[in-house]
């Protein structure tokens, strides 16, 4: 009786915190509420503790997820019939066996920072051996031991739920006043945008073609060159190159380039860029405009003020014998030419000085 009466009230118990925590989804991030509800939910079933090494027999029955447990090192200690088919082997031994060697770094690294970040799930999309496509999330079941659920991705539903993500990528693309285009490491361009086409001529027909094809080598080899920068660093790339258009004529534009990655991991590089030759243009005529502006200034400040010089040496000179000249007349007309003089060497000072400063 006193037994019956301690489950009735663990129970009741465990019933008032679900109510709790289904109420508080109004307020917690929905992956937070995830992982505290499945914790909760492995009590409120009743599952050993002690057992952490074995699934909850709700995981373990499921016919809608894949369902395993392993433990640090990857070894597996308990999966349902689900995970063990798709594994295609009768003793699934190690969790590696599932990914492959390019999704095992990633794996393991999340595996680390959730055994860092117990209370926070991890999430990670696989690719089988068999085509599919597998969406995966990671609890800690406790110190030692990790609990991953997945669920296959149906393609036909992936792809419809991006339709309207493709539709206005593609609009995007195609409506921007800019050249877009992206190529793989080879140098071939897997698509362009319509700005792209339009300048350059090609078509559609085109894509999949190599830079070598579509442009001249010496612009191929420089466009494949600042590809492997991009592709090398990882980092984006701003740079200028050169391009001809429908008219042959040789265009400007200014670049940006930087590193994409497909979901299976193939490594591209995408390309932006702005047509700037009248900008160029203008920016060549402001260079020689300032080469002139030096110019003047040299000329000002050995040319004009020379003379000038002279004129302000000489009348230096007249002053010396002022007082031989009886008329005052005279001397007044010597003063002006010296003040006037004096007055010329200093705006040209001043013009000399604002010229230096441009």
């Amino acid at each position: 009786m006193v037994q019956t009466k301690n489950t009735f009230a663990r129970t009741k118990r465990r019933s008032n915190t679900l109510i709790i925590l289904l109420d508080s989804m109004r307020t917690l991030e929905i992956e937070n509420f995830r992982v505290y509800f499945f914790k909760y939910l492995n009590q409120l079933l009743s599952i050993d503790m002690d057992k952490v090494t074995q699934l909850p027999l709700w995981l373990k029955n499921s016919r809608n997820n894949l369902a395993v447990i392993f433990d640090r090192n990857g070894n597996i200690t308990d999966c349902n019939e689900l995970f063990a088919a798709a594994l295609i082997t009768d003793q699934p031994e190690n969790i590696n066996y599932f990914f492959s060697e390019q999704e095992l770094l990633k794996f393991w690294n999340m595996v680390h920072s959730l055994l860092l970040n117990n209370h926070v799930p991890a999430n990670f999309i696989s690719h089988h051996k068999t085509g599919n496509i597998y969406r995966w999330e990671f609890f800690l079941q406790e110190e030692e031991h990790i609990i991953g659920i997945a669920q296959h991705q149906n393609a036909v539903k992936r792809t419809e739920s991006l339709i309207n993500v493709d539709h206005l990528i593609d609009s995007f693309m195609s409506n921007s006043p800019a050249s877009a285009w992206i190529c793989d490491a080879n140098g071939h361009i897997i698509t362009m945008n319509k700005y792209y086409l339009s300048f350059t001529g090609l078509t559609n027909a085109d894509i999949g073609k190599t830079l070598w094809e579509i442009f001249p080598g010496h612009l191929a080899d420089l466009y494949q060159r600042n590809n492997e920068i991009v592709l090398e660093s990882g980092k984006i790339l701003k740079t200028e190159e050169l391009s001809i258009d429908t008219n042959g004529i040789t265009r400007n534009f200014l670049v940006y380039k930087f590193p994409l990655q497909t979901i299976d991991d193939k490594k591209l590089v995408g390309g932006w860029a702005i047509d700037i030759t009248e900008r160029k243009a203008a920016e060549q005529k402001i260079f020689q405009h300032d080469i002139k502006l030096k110019e003047l200034a040299f000329l000002q400040s050995h040319e004009v003020r020379r003379p000038l010089a002279n004129m302000l040496g000489l009348i230096e000179l007249v002053k010396a014998d002022a007082y031989k000249i009886q008329d005052e007349h005279l001397q007044n007309i010597l003063l002006y030419i010296q003040l006037s003089a004096t007055e010329l060497d200093n705006e040209i000072r001043k013009v000399i000085d604002k010229l230096q400063e441009e």
